[in-house]
């Protein structure tokens, strides 16, 4: 008896062991959101204006068919900062395969020099 429960139990664990190895792992949503982050600081770099102090905004974005960036708001108190962030990102290709036609919203401070 406790043969055939010893079998049943290990036949069990190695079903359940090939079925866990047979699914891939799936990518994490925060970790295709960072990349994307990551890709639109590096498209902000280099404002071509100066801040007397650092200035916070929020981007809200989505990803037309095309993997290219729609800037659908910029909430800040800065016109200066809105126009720049509306002009270096609006229509802008991403690599980043984040979902098409969903709203992102992204934070932003734009750091003063001094």
């Amino acid at each position: 008896m406790k043969t055939i429960q010893s079998l049943m139990l290990s036949g069990l664990l190695i079903c359940a062991m090939v079925a866990s190895a047979a699914n891939p792992p799936v990518a994490k949503k925060g970790a295709l959101q960072d990349a994307a982050s990551k890709e639109i600081a590096t498209l902000l770099k280099s404002p071509s204006f100066r801040l007397e102090k650092n200035v916070s905004a929020w981007v809200s974005l989505m990803v037309n068919d095309e993997n290219e960036l729609v800037v659908l708001s910029v909430k800040t108190e800065n016109e200066s900062v809105e126009h720049y962030v509306k002009s270096r990102l609006n229509y802008q290709k991403i690599s980043t395969q984040l979902e098409k036609g969903k709203e992102y919203k992204l934070p932003l401070t734009v750091l003063s020099e001094s």
